[in-house]
């Protein structure tokens, strides 16, 4: 009987050691539903790879709009219209 008892309490022990050094970088429970809404709407607000993500600011694009109407054009050099 003791051997036995032995032979159930190193393999409890040793799949609780075990265990634990395969999930010693993982948290003990996974972060909260809300938690995980959250990272995932800041992550959508702040996707760099979305082109909408890189327009000016309203006020850089009318600046800009201001001055490319104040501009003189340069005359392109051409006088006659181009043939196809």
């Amino acid at each position: 009987d003791f051997a036995m008892i032995t032979v159930w309490v190193v393999l409890g022990v040793g799949g609780v050691v075990l265990q634990l050094h395969r999930e010693r970088q993982r948290p003990f429970f996974p972060p909260s539903p809300y938690l995980m809404w959250q990272q995932e709407r800041e992550r959508r607000q702040t996707n760099v790879l979305d082109p909408s993500h890189h327009f000016p600011s309203l006020p850089n694009r009318l600046l800009a709009r201001l001055q490319q109407l104040t501009r003189r054009r340069e005359p392109a050099g051409e006088h006659t219209p181009l043939l196809l």
